[in-house]
């Protein structure tokens, strides 16, 4: 049996903040995909991430 990887970076990134409640919007699909941090309060868009991580297209896909 194969130990889980690590999560890349962004997709890490993405998972701290879907758990401190925030949304994350795809913007484009790229590659890089693009996703923006929008903030839970307010719909504010806090930050993007560019990214070719295929861990990080794989979880907004699934």
């Amino acid at each position: 049996m194969t130990e889980p990887s690590e999560p890349s970076d962004d997709l890490a990134a993405v998972l701290r903040w879907q758990a401190s409640g925030g949304e994350v919007r795809a913007l484009a699909w790229g590659p890089p995909v693009i996703v923006a941090l929008i903030t839970c309060d307010g719909g504010q868009e806090m930050q993007r991430i560019a990214s070719a991580a295929a861990d990080l297209a794989a979880h907004l896909r699934g």
